[in-house]
């Protein structure tokens, strides 16, 4: 609507301000074309030269001065004391009673950090120091997420990152791409649900019932709550179809809409099981539906229920290098924001200057054994060790060694 509002004209054949013909360069098209959605449902997210002609054309005659329009800003008003950490503040920690109970590094009357201290919060500050740098922060969740390292700088932990869309993930028997910091294969998918073993279904049973357009199996609902049949193309982006794993569903919100269907195919019987149930749980998609990113085909992932190339969603953007072919020098991994994390043993922005691992000191094998040997001795000697009680049947040693003399001189 804005490019209309300023000139653009629609792509494909048309002619722009300039008299140029409007074309787009891109195989599934370009933000002004006819329709919203682009070729094979991308979403296209580039001008083409035609609409970048009219914009520059609409500035120079005075049309875009709307752009040019900036508001003002709103004033700023500072609150100390209302647990937000707000311009010119260092920390805030709410309440005098909450900082001294909560964070005693911030001060709660300016705001500011207490003497000595360097930090308030944040999983890179203990007891108001930071943390090394280099101090993990974050683990990672999954194959395709990577951790995250304290800066030495912050308490708090950089933003979240993890391996670019495209790289390889999960085995042999259900290879996947990593997809928005997951690995969406259908094992992972049905193992989530299932519980142990549970794994993805028989092609047949996407082809079988995904394409029926009903509760056990579908590509979504409409607007009106019906359930939308799959095209044949598209079978494998719809509900999450498994088999094997538990009885039941794996979390209790998914128990009572789920089904269980054994179809037999030419003599061949596949265990079909689907869940339309929803649950509070991020790693679980909604109505039970094949997650975006998941494999579909050569180069091929869902995207909206929507068998799409995996390649528009690939960021075309590199890491930095000293190898033409490699990136991250071969000694790290590219991720989503183009920075390189390296293997240990590589440094640098491009993981191309190589560091000493100083290898942590080990006890020697004599001592070791030593210690080892002490340790089991005293373990032993408590395992046999009886106790005593206070029994008038119980003699005490000194008895003994007398009533023993006695005998021998006896």
């Amino acid at each position: 609507m804005i490019g209309h509002n300023i000139g653009m004209g629609h792509d494909g054949g048309n002619v722009s301000l300039s008299g140029e013909e409007c074309f787009c360069r891109d195989w599934h098209g370009c933000i002004m074309a006819q329709s919203i959605v682009g070729q094979d449902n991308v979403q296209p997210y580039k001008f083409s030269e035609c609409s970048r002609s009219d914009y520059n054309s609409a500035l120079r005659t005075g049309r875009g001065i709307c752009l040019l329009n900036k508001p003002n800003e709103l004033e700023v008003r500072r609150t100390c004391g209302n647990s937000i950490v707000e311009d010119g503040e260092e920390c805030d920690c709410g309440t005098i009673e909450e900082c001294h109970e909560q964070d005693p590094c911030c001060d709660p009357i300016t705001c500011k950090l207490t003497k000595d201290a360097q930090c308030a919060s944040g999983p890179c500050c203990d007891n108001c120091q930071l943390r090394q740098r280099g101090v993990v922060c974050r683990e990672t969740t999954n194959e395709c997420d990577l951790p995250e390292h304290c800066n030495g700088e912050t308490g708090n932990c950089p933003l979240d990152v993890y391996k670019k869309n495209g790289n390889p993930c999960g085995d042999t028997n259900n290879p996947g791409y990593c997809f928005n910091g997951f690995c969406p294969t259908l094992n992972i998918q049905c193992a989530v649900i299932w519980g142990y073993g549970g794994q993805g279904g028989d092609p047949e049973c996407f082809k079988q019932f995904n394409s029926k357009g009903s509760i056990n199996g579908h590509c979504g609902t409409d607007d009106n709550k019906q359930f939308i049949k799959c095209d044949q193309e598209n079978v494998r982006c719809g509900s999450l179809q498994c088999q094997l794993g538990s009885a039941r569903p794996k979390y209790p919100g998914l128990d009572e809409l789920y089904s269980r269907t054994i179809i037999s195919m030419k003599g061949t019987e596949y265990e079909c099981k689907t869940t339309s149930g929803t649950i509070n749980h991020s790693d679980l998609p909604d109505m039970g539906l094949v997650r975006d990113g998941t494999p579909c085909g050569d180069n091929l992932i869902c995207v909206n229920q929507t068998c799409t190339s995996i390649f528009p969603h690939i960021d075309q953007g590199r890491c930095p290098s000293n190898h033409n072919n490699l990136e991250c020098s071969g000694h790290g991994t590219c991720s989503n924001l183009n920075k390189c994390y390296c293997n240990l043993g590589w440094s640098g922005a491009d993981c191309s200057i190589q560091i000493e691992i100083i290898p942590t000191l080990e006890p020697t094998n004599e001592a070791s054994h030593v210690t080892n040997k002490n340790d089991d001795l005293s373990d032993q000697m408590q395992k046999k060790e009886t106790p005593y009680g206070h029994s008038t049947d119980n003699l005490s040693t000194l008895t003994m060694v007398i009533i023993m003399a006695g005998v021998v001189k006896g």
